[in-house]
């Protein structure tokens, strides 16, 4: 102790310095120059945002920003606070990818994940596997939810990496692609759309699929992002469903075409239970990222399961 305040250290030497997540949500309101723009970028609500940013210069004792009709400008004291968060988090970073290094190989130890919902049901269960049989002494933690819960959960620090499925990716994150995952349209053999002769004409078209209540997924989830992004404007859901599991259940149950990853309904498709129906003029292709903080690098656990999943994921990329 005594060397430790020789040093010019004491415990109350920084009474300060906000959290983390709330020193990057600073930096993302710069970004973006308001917080409308900031929450929408990194898919929290804007009272989540605003109240991060009012905590943080309660505690920095500063105003950072000046909020006015054209948005957020950071005052002087803030710019000065925001170059100096930048800094501070790649500290963070460092600091972290040491506390990494310094555990012993051979100690037991956690690596939580969170995995979007489709992710979690199609490919992470093998790439669990195989992680478990290289790294026996590291206990994986699986938290599924949807892709926008993902991002949130990695950017406030709960998890040091995330899987999601999807065209974007939260801001304040970075990502590496996996690989990627074709979405069909199918409907169950009953449906009017399974008896189209396809050899004779498109079996559907992009403005059909508009104009039909489809099963969806929920909002946030990866796989209606790439519905939405692709059809634009659709109409209003037959039903929306919280899993892949229910979504599937629920073609066969409600009648309904839906939009849904290929290897999901692989066994229907063989029993004949669901009917793949061709498109015109649409494709339905999504990413597998990988996401994780935007400051440092990966420790070794997170870093050797984002190698497994790369080489996890038919069609991947580099």
């Amino acid at each position: 102790d005594n060397e430790f305040h020789c040093r010019g250290y004491n415990a109350h030497m920084y009474p300060n310095v906000p959290p983390v997540d709330q020193l990057a949500t600073l930096i993302a309101v710069d970004e973006h120059r308001s917080i409308a723009s900031a929450a929408r970028a990194l898919g929290f609500s804007q009272q989540t945002v605003s109240a991060r940013g009012a905590s943080a210069e309660k505690t920095l004792g500063v105003q950072v920003f000046r909020r006015g009709i054209g948005g957020s400008e950071p005052t002087e004291r803030g710019r000065a606070v925001l170059d100096a968060a930048h800094e501070y988090l790649d500290a963070v970073g460092s600091f972290s990818r040491v506390i990494a290094g310094a555990a012993r190989p051979d100690a037991a130890r956690s690596l939580p994940v969170a995995v979007s919902n489709t992710v979690a049901e199609l490919y992470f269960p093998s790439w669990a596997a195989r992680f478990h049989k290289q790294n026996p002494q590291v206990r994986l933690l699986l938290r599924p939810c949807n892709s926008a819960a993902v991002g949130e959960a990695v950017f406030d620090g709960d998890c040091p990496l995330g899987f999601v499925e999807g065209t974007t990716v939260s801001h304040g994150l970075d990502s590496a692609v996996v690989g990627v995952d074709d979405l069909i349209l199918v409907v169950p053999a009953s449906h009017p759309w399974a008896q189209r002769d396809v050899r004779t004409g498109p079996a559907v078209t992009a403005a059909e699929l508009r104009r039909t209540p489809l099963i969806m997924r929920e909002a946030g989830s990866g796989s209606r992002d790439v519905v939405e992004d692709v059809l634009g404007t659709v109409a209003t859901p037959a039903g929306e469903f919280g899993s892949l599991s229910a979504q599937r259940a629920a073609v066969t149950g409600m009648g309904e075409p839906t939009v849904i990853a290929a290897r999901a309904v692989a066994r229907e498709l063989k029993l004949g239970e669901l009917v793949r129906v061709p498109v015109q003029d649409a494709t339905f292709r999504r990413l597998i990222r990988a996401v994780f903080p935007r400051h440092g690098t990966l420790e070794r656990d997170a870093a050797a399961l984002l190698d497994i999943a790369r080489e996890g994921v038919g069609g991947a990329v580099g």
